[in-house]
């Protein structure tokens, strides 16, 4: 079995700071406690000492995130390194886990009470969050909000977002005005078509009907996800007619439509504007550059870690959802004046 004299011999440490460290004592730097809970861990002298499992949960946290969304290099991925970086500086190493909606697994770290706290990245069922609630760490929400079970999150304003789009196309003169996502996939893009939605029933109530008829709105996001512009040029294809300018519910779908309108020989911005919703680094790729939503996807990283470290240290708080505003960014896919 492993003991502490090897956590010090490997460390060149003496047994005695071994021990302080371990205890969560004073005495060592919380850099050195840091580095002898990770040998210990990583030589099974933590699992061994159910004593210890206290002190070394106080340098971890749990990042939970689909699976579906692990190869979002653009949106997710940005949130989630930002929430390590303020963990860690913070003192908090990060355990990341990707689970399935439908059949969630959970971190052998969460199951053996290793970690502090945990953030969710995404979307989640209430399900899913009732079942991670029995482990009684405090949890953060990050880009999903629960209707169901009240808990601290951080969101984007999408509603104003999709008011911000809408509006910039009627300022423009576009009168023939649709939403490109998938409503079913995410609360996200549901309050983006509500945005949409509620600017038109405020500034053109007269274009709302037609608007909802040049909308597409049903099982897209599939298509988006594999990258599979031809089956979004199926679906445009069948549509009766087209708006002169769409609102993505995001860059990637932003992107998908403009491939799948270039294969039905139609160009962005002179035959279709478009408006994404993001504003990742795939709307400055995209040929013509991408008008989009700005979403301060960094801060938002830093923020759920913060919210986290707090609740952690502050049992008594407060449940919170912290909103991020966010503004349009004006590039070349949308033409100057509707005509």
């Amino acid at each position: 079995m492993a003991t502490m004299k090897d956590i010090a011999d490997k460390l060149g440490i003496s047994i005695n700071a071994v021990s302080l460290a371990l205890n969560n004592k004073s005495g060592v730097s919380e850099a050195l406690r840091r580095q002898v809970l990770r040998t210990a861990d990583e030589i099974n002298y933590i699992s061994s000492k159910d004593k210890y499992v206290n002190t070394f949960r106080k340098t971890n946290i749990c990042i939970m995130m689909q699976k579906l969304y692990h190869t979002d290099l653009y949106f997710y991925s940005k949130v989630m390194y930002a929430v390590t970086e303020e963990a860690r500086k913070n003192g908090y190493d990060s355990i990341v886990h990707f689970f399935d909606d439908n059949e969630m697994t959970v971190a052998n770290a969460l199951n053996e009470r290793r970690v502090s706290g945990l953030i969710i990245i995404g979307k989640i069922s209430d399900a899913n969050i009732r079942q991670l609630l029995t482990y009684e760490i405090p949890i953060v929400l990050v880009d999903h909000a629960s209707f169901a079970v009240p808990l601290n999150c951080i969101i984007t304003d999408n509603k104003s977002g999709g008011y911000m789009a809408c509006k910039y196309l009627l300022e423009k003169g576009f009168t023939e005005i649709g939403f490109f996502g998938d409503l079913d996939y995410s609360l996200s893009i549901r309050e983006r078509h509500f945005g949409f939605i509620q600017a038109l029933q405020e500034l053109a109530p007269h274009l709302e009907q037609t608007s909802r008829d040049l909308s597409v709105t049903g099982s897209i996001e599939h298509l988006i996800l594999n990258n599979n512009p031809r089956g979004i040029a199926d679906i445009i294809r069948e549509k009766a007619k087209l708006p002169r300018g769409f609102i993505c519910s995001n860059d990637h779908a932003a992107i998908a439509l403009n491939t799948a309108l270039r294969m039905l020989n139609l160009e962005v911005p002179s035959d279709i504007s478009l408006i994404g919703f993001d504003n990742t680094a795939l709307s400055e790729l995209m040929n013509p550059k991408l008008t989009t939503i700005n979403v301060r996807m960094s801060e938002m990283g830093k923020k759920a870690a913060k919210r986290l470290v707090h609740i952690i240290s502050n049992k008594d708080h407060s449940i919170e959802t912290i909103m991020m505003g966010v503004d349009l960014v004006v590039r070349d896919s949308v033409e100057v004046t509707a005509s």
